[in-house]
């Protein structure tokens, strides 16, 4: 599981179990931090889809953070 002082609009993650249809291993961008525990992500590593296909909703105990978002 992610750190969650860490999670961040920005952030990539990587799918640890399949969500909503996308596979596990899948991986993104999150687009929104959500209340309580979710995130809502851009899975840009899935075929060609229609934009609206590739946004999920993550509870974070199913995602791998692998580069946090950059502060500026």
């Amino acid at each position: 599981m992610a750190a969650t002082r860490e999670i961040a609009v920005g952030g990539l993650i990587e799918l640890r179990e399949s969500v909503e249809g996308a596979p596990a291993g899948a991986r993104g961008g999150i687009t929104d931090v959500l209340d309580p525990g979710h995130v809502m992500v851009e899975l840009m590593s899935l075929p060609s889809k229609p934009i609206l296909d590739r946004i999920v909703v993550v509870p974070l105990d199913k995602l791998r953070l692998v580069e946090p978002a950059r502060r500026h």
